[in-house]
């Protein structure tokens, strides 16, 4: 019996001790499954329990231009949201948010007594400091504020589409805003809050346990090359002009010829940037640089600079223009201010100073098509600036083997090819300076959170022409304002350079029979020290269609005021013009 007992007992210890295994194991394999297998799962609901997770939005960089002047920047407001899980009397708060937020008392219950396992609800983004404050003093664990920033623009419509926008989801569109996105925007922080252990709607935030999770970094900000007193200037000439010419739009753009800075660049019709969701979303477009046109006689001084350093038609030769020009089975006309007639006999000189389409056609068709071609490359069209802007257009230039005849003679006034007006301006600039082509810039630094400024590299100017080519050419453009087609520019105690422009706009139904033109003035001033590059350009105007007419009073009012401003002094003086600049081509 003795034996009997003792067997029965150890069988007893063994199934113990094999139950307390399989326990063992079972609790192992369970723990396992927790912190391994469905270690997330558990550790989001770890995270809805115990702990709550706020993001910390980081202020977008501002945006300065030249002198320091705010362009964009953030205002702080707050947001006001709530966790429907810590909040024991929905209708009661509900009733003392609505009277603080003058929101419906129905629609913030119905938030706040959202169903179990929601635990966060927006209420009202953007308030003030002192609503922020008075909801948190209501003392309901359940309140959530948190800082937002808010985009302002404090010049409304001035540089709009330059600047571009922050749109309600925060994201950047268009201008320098998204251009720079990546420095602007900073990195958002993330802080981790621990509960303590009373039931859920009673539940407040242990502030010992409070930890930074991700570090809150600010967004870089931007010192634009832009004067904001040039930009208004700008802005306010090319509104008026536009206005007086009945114009469906316009641009402006003002560059410092000697380092590509630009100073100005205006588009029209424009938008307020603070509430740009008003406005149509073709006036959120920056046309300076997305949006090619055929530039017209403007583009005469690079044709006739082309042939000067390649010795056609530049040495005195003369053409005698009638008036029109037969190319094949079509004709190029010459039209002067009122009427179609003939130029008489001229040389290149007067072909420029006159704008004569048939003379400039017969420049290009000697030039030939491979050497028109690399000299419009020289000059950088058929190719993007790089200017510091999104959507840049790099213009429309079709290669010399796709030219007839007709294209190449129409290329030597300025048809059938595209180009934007930044890269015509920066063309223009390589005239002024003596022959160098640099790139415009937007960006003059860039400063970091940390305090670190970065000064963007320029790059290396390209000599494109000779200072002996830019001289004589200056000379020409002095006596398109002193005696040809620019006389509107003509600023008392300034010697002005420039070039009128007047192209035909054609559209897909009617072609260049449309009856819609585009009008523009480019130059530089003071001719023989070149402070500012300036390009007008009045699109589809109902009230005539001129260059010299319609763009010149808004170039001759932007330089006169922007030479003012710089404190540029006049360049001679204001009875019996010297025009030993002018001469030099004679």
């Amino acid at each position: 019996m003795e034996h009997t007992g003792c067997r029965q007992i150890g069988r007893r210890g063994t199934c113990w001790a094999a139950l307390a295994v399989l326990g063992f194991l079972g609790l192992a394999l369970r723990l396992y499954t927790i912190q391994v297998v469905n270690h997330e799962r558990f550790y989001d609901e770890k995270l809805t329990i115990q702990e709550r997770l706020w993001s910390i939005e980081a202020p977008r960089g501002n945006i300065y231009d030249r002198r320091g002047t705010p362009l964009a920047l953030n205002l702080k407001l707050f947001s006001v949201a709530a966790d429907p899980g810590l909040i024991d009397s929905p209708a009661e708060l509900a009733g003392q948010l609505g009277h603080l937020l003058r929101m419906d008392e129905r629609s913030l219950n119905e938030k706040l007594s959202a169903p179990e396992g929601v635990r966060y609800v927006s209420l009202q983004d953007w308030v003030d400091g002192p609503v922020a404050e008075s909801a948190k003093n209501l003392g309901s664990p359940g309140i959530i504020v948190t800082t937002r920033w808010k985009r302002a623009y404090p010049h409304a419509h001035l540089a709009a589409s330059l600047l571009g926008f922050i749109g309600r989801d925060g994201t950047a569109l268009g201008g320098i805003e998204k251009a720079l996105d990546a420095r602007l925007a900073g990195v958002d922080g993330e802080i981790i809050a621990v509960l303590d252990g009373r039931l859920p709607r009673s539940r407040a935030v242990i502030p010992q346990r409070t930890a930074v999770r991700r570090r809150m970094i600010p967004g870089s900000s931007v010192a634009l090359t832009i004067d904001l007193d040039i930009q208004t200037i700008a802005e306010e000439e090319l509104a008026k002009a536009v206005d007086d010419a009945r114009a469906a739009g316009g641009t402006a753009v003002v560059m410092d010829p000697q380092t590509g800075d630009v100073l100005a660049l205006a588009t029209q019709p424009s938008f307020d940037p603070n509430e740009f969701w008003r406005y149509p979303r073709e006036t959120w477009v920056n046309q300076a640089v997305t949006s090619p046109y055929e530039p017209g006689s403007t583009f005469k001084v690079f044709t006739a600079c082309a042939a000067i350093e390649e010795g056609v038609m530049s040495h005195g030769e003369t053409y005698e223009c009638a008036g029109s020009r037969l190319i094949g089975r079509q004709s190029i006309n010459c039209d002067l201010h009122g009427g179609t007639r003939a130029h008489g006999t001229l040389d290149l000189g007067g072909m420029i100073v006159h704008s004569c389409n048939t003379g400039m056609a017969t420049v290009s068709t000697e030039l030939g098509p491979d050497r028109m071609y690399q000299w419009l490359e020289r000059f950088g069209f058929r190719q993007e600036t790089g200017i510091e802007l999104a959507g840049e257009s790099r213009g429309i230039l079709s290669s010399p083997d796709r030219w007839s005849q007709m294209r190449l003679a129409n290329l030597g006034f300025g048809q059938g090819i595209g180009v934007t007006p930044v890269q015509l301006l920066s063309a223009y600039c390589a005239i002024a300076n003596g022959g160098w082509l640099v790139r415009p810039r937007l960006v003059m630094a860039v400063t970091h959170p940390d305090g670190r400024i970065e000064r963007p590299t320029r790059p290396e100017p390209e000599r494109v022409l000779s200072g002996a080519t830019c001289e004589r050419m200056r000379g020409l453009m002095t006596r398109v304002v002193e005696e040809g087609t620019g006389t509107g520019v003509r600023i008392p105690g300034r010697l002005v350079a420039g070039k009128t422009g007047t192209a035909q706009k054609p559209t897909p139904e009617a072609g260049f029979r449309s009856g819609k033109y585009i009008a523009s003035f480019a130059g530089f001033v003071p001719a023989d020290d070149p402070k500012l590059a300036v390009l007008v350009i009045v699109d589809e105007p109902r009230n005539g269609h001129y260059g010299g007419v319609l763009a010149a009073p808004a170039f001759r009012a932007i330089c006169e005021r922007a030479l003012t401003h710089l404190c540029v002094p006049p360049t001679r003086p204001e009875t019996g013009i010297n025009l030993a600049m002018a001469e030099a081509d004679r």
